[in-house]
């Protein structure tokens, strides 16, 4: 994979998981602490900036109460 699709990648995965968090009226702060990550961090994985790591990623999935394959939507 090289570096445009893997920020293509980043950049869906945080789409989607700033979607998911405003669908349930959640703040970066709030889900951020949910999460047990700072909100610059959080942030940064919605912004497509960083590669947070598997388990950062489940972790989201899992304080937002959703499938983590939910974050994958939309990658082809």
């Amino acid at each position: 994979m090289d570096s445009s699709d893997k920020h293509a990648v980043l950049r869906r995965v945080g789409l989607n998981i700033k979607a998911e968090r405003a669908r349930r009226e959640l703040t970066q702060e709030a889900l951020a602490h949910l999460v047990g990550i700072g909100v610059a961090q959080l942030a940064r994985m919605e912004r497509g900036e960083t590669d947070s790591g598997l388990s950062s990623y489940v972790g989201v999935a899992r304080a937002l109460e959703v499938d983590p394959a939910l974050l994958l939507q939309g990658l082809r």
